[in-house]
């Protein structure tokens, strides 16, 4: 029974993962060229406008039985769009895998439970990492050709992860000893920082939106798209994507979801889980330098952009700075109080410790997102911000901090850490293996962040038992607590 069980939600996730990669598909076209993601509700060919009936946009099956082509003009479709697809369904399984059947992240899984009840109980956190990395599938892809990024991704992602774990707040316990005790919960001091901080940005956020009419954080980049697309009114095949490329994506989804089943079936479980999650990975490392090897001109579009703004770029920064003073002001009154006054961290500790239902403890789950999405935040605001005045030109998109405080209110604020070192070996990995094709400063960094906290994700229990991983961890703790309890050896 249990079998049947595991291989029916390995279906269901597949077919989920289908089903959001063919809607992926749709805003990844459509917001980089301006185009309303709900007007028109349904698709159409870019080429002949035709609607694609619902027979005609059935993911990958269609396009496998398409030969590839729009049924009314016989125009090229993208081998993107089946890419994406798989790509998704690939992901979602990746994340079913780590979490519930190959058990290699702690915090969810329980070795002691089946498939469904560990569904049951920790459905929320890995719905919140789905829809995370769905978001930044969809990011990866438009950065990877465009260089821009759309933060609305990244809000419905922060909206996720503090809804989710808002719901999600196990603790450990003698039946489900290892759920809980292994994700990383903040402490006193750093949850009440991190909450009075996210207040205060909320609270900034909709102040400025509502009163001060600004332009998108992104808009170099958005206005290169029209001169930068390699789009034409006379083909579907927006993306140089080439065919092999969604055929190798094809066999790496049918071995993960089929050693994942052999695993699950097998009478000694967990067979070969750490290296069948490393081929998607290794998939990911492979199309994005071949998807970035082929030069475009929003190659040369953004990093005119970026020198015709290095006058500038000084300014910029310590406006932003200024910007989020209020903020680190906030942060630091609270640090404060927790610190100095014993009253104040006693009544926030039995805040956190609430439990208005059963274990379920909603301030420390909202603590918990809260804490990601500000460390993320802030690690990717200081590297912007200190960069830019000392090298004089913008060190960091925007984009990429959103991204960060996104995965951090999900995945948790030590993921974003671990992840943004990995990102930097990774992205000059694959700038070099990309010079023999073409020769540019720019470098898609979304997609690098993406992998990079797939990763560590993934192999973060591993990860985290090499004494160095555990010392970086520490030392933020440090920075962000004021408290000092000595390094791990």
């Amino acid at each position: 029974m249990l079998v049947v069980a595991t291989l029916w939600w390995l279906l269901f996730f597949a077919v989920v993962g289908l089903a959001t990669g063919s809607y992926l598909n749709v805003v990844v076209y459509r917001i980089p060229r301006g185009i309303s993601t709900t007007t028109p509700l349904w698709s159409f060919c870019p080429r002949c406008g035709c609607r694609i009936h619902w027979y005609d946009n059935l993911p990958v099956l269609s396009y496998a039985r398409l030969g590839g082509r729009c049924r009314a003009c016989g125009v090229p479709i993208s081998a993107r769009y089946p890419a994406v697809e798989m790509l998704m369904a690939l992901l979602t399984l990746v994340v079913l895998d780590a979490f519930c059947v190959a058990g290699l992240r702690n915090g969810a899984h329980d070795p002691f439970l089946g498939i469904t009840d560990q569904l049951y109980y920790d459905w929320p956190i890995v719905l919140a990492h789905v829809i995370l990395f769905g978001a930044l599938l969809a990011m990866s892809a438009i950065d990877l050709e465009h260089y821009f990024i759309d933060v609305s991704f990244t809000n419905l992602t922060v909206l996720a992860g503090f809804a989710l774990h808002l719901l999600w707040t196990p603790v450990a316990g003698a039946w489900r000893p290892t759920v809980g005790s292994a994700w990383h919960r903040p402490g006193v001091t750093t949850s009440a920082v991190s909450i009075a901080l996210a207040v205060v940005v909320a609270l900034m956020w909709l102040l400025t939106h509502r009163f001060v009419p600004s332009p998108d954080d992104e808009s170099t980049a958005a206005d290169a798209v029209s001169d930068s697309s390699e789009t034409t009114a006379g083909t579907c095949a927006e993306s140089g994507l080439a065919p092999a490329a969604a055929w190798l994506v094809a066999l790496v989804f049918l071995f993960v979801i089929g050693s994942t089943a052999a695993d699950a079936v097998s009478a000694e479980p967990r067979l070969f889980p750490a290296w069948r999650l490393l081929v998607p990975i290794a998939l990911g490392f492979v199309l994005i330098v071949g998807t970035g090897a082929p030069a475009r001109a929003s190659d040369t579009t953004i990093i005119e952009a970026i020198e015709a703004e290095r006058f500038s770029a000084r300014r910029v920064a310590l406006r932003e700075l200024l910007l989020l003073t209020p903020a680190i002001l906030a942060g630091v009154i609270v640090m404060w109080l927790c610190l100095k006054h014993d009253a104040f961290g006693g009544w926030w500790a039995g805040l956190l410790d609430w439990c208005p239902r059963g274990s379920w403890r909603p301030i420390t789950g909202l603590a918990t997102a809260a804490s990601g999405y500000v460390i993320g935040g802030a690690l990717g605001w200081a590297v912007r911000i200190v960069f830019t005045l000392i090298l004089g030109r913008e060190a960091f998109g925007t984009g990429d901090i959103h991204l960060m405080a996104a995965a951090g209110c999900v995945a948790g604020w030590p993921v974003v850490v671990m992840g943004f070192v990995l990102t930097s070996f990774l992205a000059l990995l694959g700038w070099v293996v990309t010079l023999p094709f073409k020769r540019t400063r720019a470098i898609p960094l979304v997609p690098w962040l993406s992998l990079a906290f797939l990763i560590v994700v993934v192999f973060y229990n591993r990860l985290c038992e090499l004494g160095p991983v555990r010392n970086v961890v520490h030392l933020f703790e440090v920075v962000i607590s004021g408290k000092f309890t000595g390094l791990a050896n």
